[in-house]
């Protein structure tokens, strides 16, 4: 029993404390929820903020050129911007981990055209980005409706966007 008691004390200070830290999480990252504003600068070191997108469903990106699974899809998402920029959709790419120059030169030699910023530390803190590709889908007000770690197709990504468009 005696050797019990100290794990079990052990354990229960665990649970109280993850309880404890839950109660901090940032709110607004739920779907239904209203997306957390910023301002962040793109690779050309002009600011874009979230809130000059009111009115445009956005899809809110975080990737690296580091990242295989970013690469993947960003073909898709480049489809789906060309396709329904013109009906009120846009995409903020946000780049995290990489040198802006390894960046802007990935975009560039891809012909990816949609907006992208530089993540500062904060934003991708305040999304709660533990993996990417994260991406989420932001309606016109400012509403989350969609959220999604991993790859998504060109025919997920269209078809989510045609939904709030």
């Amino acid at each position: 029993m005696r050797k019990i008691l100290p794990a079990l004390v052990v354990v229960i200070i665990v649970v109280i404390a993850i309880f404890v830290l839950s109660q901090f999480r940032v709110q607004g990252l739920d779907v239904g929820a209203r997306a957390p504003g910023f301002t962040l600068n793109t690779l050309d070191d002009e600011p874009v903020n979230l809130s000059d997108l009111h009115g445009q469903v956005v899809m809110l990106n975080f990737w690296s050129a580091a990242c295989p699974p970013c690469r993947e899809e960003m073909p898709a998402m480049q489809q789906v911007y060309d396709a329904l920029k013109s009906e009120g959709f846009t995409i903020l790419a946000v780049n995290v981990n990489d040198i802006p120059q390894v960046a802007h030169r990935f975009l560039r030699e891809n012909g990816y055209t949609f907006p992208v910023v530089k993540d500062d530390g904060n934003v991708s803190r305040v999304y709660e980005v533990r993996f990417i590709p994260k991406t989420l889908i932001i309606d016109r007000k400012g509403t989350i409706r969609h959220v999604r770690v991993g790859t998504i197709t060109e025919e997920e990504l269209m078809a989510i966007v045609r939904s709030w468009l």
